[in-house]
């Protein structure tokens, strides 16, 4: 008797057990235990990446702010001195200015990444750039001191960045935590 070889299994492939199961392996996807443990792991990296991620945000919101405001204070005192007049400058819309009419210009220094409840300013002072290019406020003396406090209650540490003016022209920002900027000058903690 002759078989057909179009329906003739091999009897290798049939009857071995081992060809049986690693074509079953093949087929196999993942099981509940090994895809839980994938979800817990999941699971745990997010929970710490998610906060790490918001101070990360948060925190540059803070210094993009104060980068701003000292960007604004060049521009302000670059104006001064090339239109040999004085131009004041105030961190935000609410302080003013004041001079006679026609006199000098204000720029209100629109701050960037300012959002009432996420990122707010305080301590904030309007000066007047001269046209030898020195700040002051009204005193006729250059102005030694905080211009402004940017600070954030979203995060608890590094949450406020001040920004001071030395010696009516020299600017520079430092960071402290949970306290409040010194009005005359960098504390010893700030960074």
């Amino acid at each position: 008797m002759r078989l057909n070889p179009q329906h003739a299994t091999p009897a290798s492939a049939a009857t071995h057990p081992r060809g049986s199961q690693a074509r079953y392996r093949r087929m196999r996807g993942f099981t509940i235990i090994e895809l839980m443990i994938t979800l817990v792991v999941a699971a745990i990296l997010l929970a710490i990446a998610i906060p790490s991620f918001t101070y990360l945000t948060v925190s540059n919101k803070l210094t993009t702010s104060a980068n701003s405001l000292v960007s604004n204070l060049a521009i302000a005192r670059m104006a001064a001195i090339k239109r040999n007049a004085d131009v004041g400058v105030c961190a935000d819309s609410a302080c003013s200015v004041n001079f006679p009419a026609g006199s000098a210009t204000v720029i209100h220094a629109g701050i960037s990444g300012i959002q009432p409840g996420v990122i707010d300013i305080k301590s904030v002072t309007a000066l007047t750039f001269g046209a030898q290019g020195l700040a002051r406020s009204a005193a006729a003396n250059p102005y030694n001191g905080l211009v402004a406090d940017i600070y954030t209650a979203q995060i608890s540490s590094n949450n406020h960045r001040c920004v001071y003016l030395t010696s009516g022209s020299v600017v520079s920002t430092c960071t402290e935590s949970n306290a409040n900027c010194a009005l005359g000058g960098p504390s010893g903690t700030c960074q």
